[in-house]
């Protein structure tokens, strides 16, 4: 008696509650955030930032499984996790301090997958 396999149904895009916030000013290029994201979803800007520092941004924001590896080894605060609406919100009324970088609104998916080719 053979079964017949049951078909697979994809499961629909995962939305994160919450996003990646990086305070780029306050990065010191410690590379700790970058070394224990489980993803590998950090990297450093080729841009220095006021302190002489590259500052640490997202290189696969897609990747991101908002473990918050990366906010609690920061020792200098320079990356968390916000609530996706209250950092829309911030973000689309320009409220953000200068330096601050929301990777995930920074492109669109399309754009993101077009960058990483």
């Amino acid at each position: 008696m053979s079964s017949v396999p049951t078909p697979v149904t994809p499961k629909p895009p995962r939305t994160r509650e919450r996003v990646l916030v990086i305070l780029q000013e306050q990065c010191k290029e410690c590379g700790l955030c970058i070394e224990f994201c489980p993803k590998k979803v950090l990297c450093f800007t080729d841009i220095y930032n006021r302190k002489g520092y590259h500052p640490v941004t997202a290189c696969d924001i897609d990747a991101c499984v908002n473990c918050e590896f990366c906010e609690r080894i920061c020792p200098d605060m320079a990356i968390f996790l916000a609530g996706r609406e209250e950092a829309k919100k911030a973000y689309k009324a320009g409220a953000l301090e200068e330096g601050t970088v929301i990777p995930e609104f920074e492109a669109k998916p399309a754009e993101r997958k077009e960058k990483s080719k």
